[in-house]
């Protein structure tokens, strides 16, 4: 039964496009589309808070470090 799913996933696969558009060219036209997809820009958003948010617990576990290997 996995095996049957297995083939119809990767059958069907070349099917699933997120939206119409190039992920390819120059530069410019990268940064266009990633800016003008709300999909992209979501995952943009996400991925800024995360990296906030785990940059935050670093500084504190750093904080923490010191304090507890201070003389």
């Amino acid at each position: 039964m996995m095996q049957a799913l297995m083939t119809l996933a990767l059958a069907w696969s070349s099917v699933a496009w997120a939206h119409p558009g190039e992920h390819h060219g120059n530069v410019g036209d990268a940064l266009l589309h990633l800016m003008s997809e709300p999909d992209h820009v979501a995952l943009l958003i996400a991925a800024a808070v995360i990296g906030g948010l785990g940059g935050l617990m670093m500084r504190r576990r750093a904080k923490a470090a010191r304090r507890m290997f201070k003389d």
